[in-house]
C-alpha cells in the first residue's frame, strides 16, 4: 500500500512521524501520477497553488499489476468507506 500526494518529501516525513504512520507516502511534486490516474482535484485551475491535489481514491491491484477496482469521488470530502471496499472486494473475489 501506498499514498501518493502532492506534497514535499519533508512534509510527508513529518506527517508520517507526528501520525505513527507506517505505509509509504509518495511525493508527486509535479501530479504526474496524480493526473496519470485522472485524480486531479477538479477545483483548483492550473494557476492555483493548489493545482495538483488529488481527490481521494483507492486502486486495488491484482498480482500481475492490473487495477481491478477503483473506489473515488470527486468531491474531497467523500471518501470510500474502507468496510464497503473490502465487502466488494471479497464479493469479486480480490
Amino acid at each position: 500500500m501506498a499514498i501518493v500526494t502532492n506534497d514535499e518529501v519533508g512534509v510527508h516525513a513529518r506527517f508520517a512521524q507526528r501520525n505513527n504512520i507506517k505505509v509509504t507516502l509518495l511525493a508527486d511534486r509535479k501530479a504526474e501520477i496524480i493526473a496519470a490516474f485522472d485524480l486531479i482535484n477538479s477545483r483548483f485551475p492550473k494557476s492555483s497553488p493548489w493545482y495538483g491535489v488529488a481527490v481521494p481514491a483507492i486502486f486495488a491491484i491484482d498480482s500481475n499489476g492490473i487495477v481491478t477496482h477503483r473506489f473515488t469521488t470527486r468531491n474531497y470530502r467523500d471518501r470510500p468507506e474502507p468496510e464497503a471496499v473490502l465487502e466488494i472486494l471479497r464479493r469479486a473475489g480480490g
